[in-house]
């Protein structure tokens, strides 16, 4: 039986993933031809820390943009407890998301660039 996240747990997950893509969006360097996406927010009850999945598109250049969002790991904290009114920020932790979502993604950036 998979374990239901409370509602307020759940909505502060993507209050984090919304914001956190948004702050990549200003701060990561990238190429304009590399997609970052924040593919999912794991936070868990009474953690310090919320473990952000990221994946980087396409993968070639993968690692050494991660390497540069990995030192964004304390601003984005910092991003993020300024745009929250809770007291409690959890550490960020930044995580690579490989997988084979990426298969997916390309198909469906093909599609969307063929439309």
């Amino acid at each position: 039986m998979a374990h239901q996240m409370p509602h307020q747990q759940e909505r502060f997950a993507s209050f984090l993933r919304r914001e956190i893509a948004g702050f990549l969006q200003q701060n990561a360097s990238r190429d304009e031809n590399v997609f970052i996406s924040v593919t999912r927010v794991i936070t868990k009850e009474r953690s310090d820390k919320a473990e952000v999945l990221i994946s980087i598109f396409p993968d070639k250049n993968a690692d050494a943009i991660f390497h540069n969002i990995k030192r964004l790991e304390k601003s984005a904290r910092k991003y993020i407890a300024s745009r929250s009114r809770r007291q409690f920020i959890p550490l960020i932790k930044f995580v690579l998301y490989g997988g084979d979502k990426s298969a997916n993604l390309e198909n469906l950036l093909e599609k969307v660039k063929n439309e």
